[in-house]
């Protein structure tokens, strides 16, 4: 019978964190772009107006519960790019994001955080491998998927000057910028002063950062310039 003891189970465990980190680096070193076929740039429009508008207003809803915590959010990922295109939701999106600070939301008792979302009625957890809370709304009207809003979370890294994405599962690489494109590092500098609003949807104005599409440049290096193509879709 095979006996398992703390020393066996810790060097099972160290080998399988190697085998990880030489995956990952093989990924990051020798792997396909994520935009080497095109294909990522093709989108169908599918999911409805009624659908945007739902998203739009969980958003909205997310914005003054972040606002009334005094936390700093900015439009980033996927929801900038509705900004900087066409003031709306991607018409093929199913969620919206708000990049918020990790030293910001360190300062509120995580506890009284969530019961906040939940008295406004709306679910949120945490996805810890991603840094990334969740939220949707409790009386979502929506037949399938309903939309759901995210809160990606980046920490400061002083030494190097930029922002960086939190999750356990970024702990096992690199943390240098340069080499783990994962960590999505921003400059810090994307963020001083005081940040402009923009248009988002019906009548609203979200915070983004500075330079608008330069943040864009580190989250998409290889594709922030290229042209979307989309099918069955006006994005006028």
């Amino acid at each position: 019978m095979l006996r398992f003891s703390l020393y066996r189970m810790v060097v099972l465990l160290c080998v399988a964190i190697m085998l990880y980190t030489v995956y990952r680096w093989c990924r990051i070193l020798f792997g396909p772009g994520p935009e080497s076929d095109g294909r990522q740039f093709q989108h169908t429009c599918n999911m409805t107006e009624h659908y945007r508008q739902e998203l739009e207003r969980l958003f909205e809803r997310v914005h003054r519960l972040l606002e009334q915590h005094g936390l700093t959010h900015f439009l980033c990922y996927g929801t900038l790019w509705g900004q900087i295109r066409m003031a709306k939701m991607l018409p093929w999106r199913e969620k919206a994001e708000f990049c918020v600070l990790n030293e910001e939301l360190m300062r509120h008792e995580e506890a009284r955080f969530i019961r906040n979302f939940y008295a406004s009625e709306l679910r949120i957890h945490y996805l810890h491998s991603e840094g990334i809370y969740r939220i949707f709304a409790q009386e979502s009207t929506a037949q399938h998927a309903p939309p759901y809003v995210e809160l990606v979370v980046f920490q400061l890294d002083e030494v190097q000057g930029m922002y960086k994405r939190i999750g356990w599962k970024r702990r096992l690489l690199p943390p240098n910028c340069d080499w783990t494109p994962s960590l999505d590092c921003f400059p810090h500098n994307l963020l001083q002063g005081t940040l402009p609003k923009r248009p988002l949807g019906h009548h609203h104005h979200y915070t983004v950062p500075m330079g608008g599409i330069e943040l864009q440049k580190y989250h998409y290096p290889d594709s922030w310039w290229k042209e979307v193509k989309v099918r069955n879709c006006n994005l006028q």
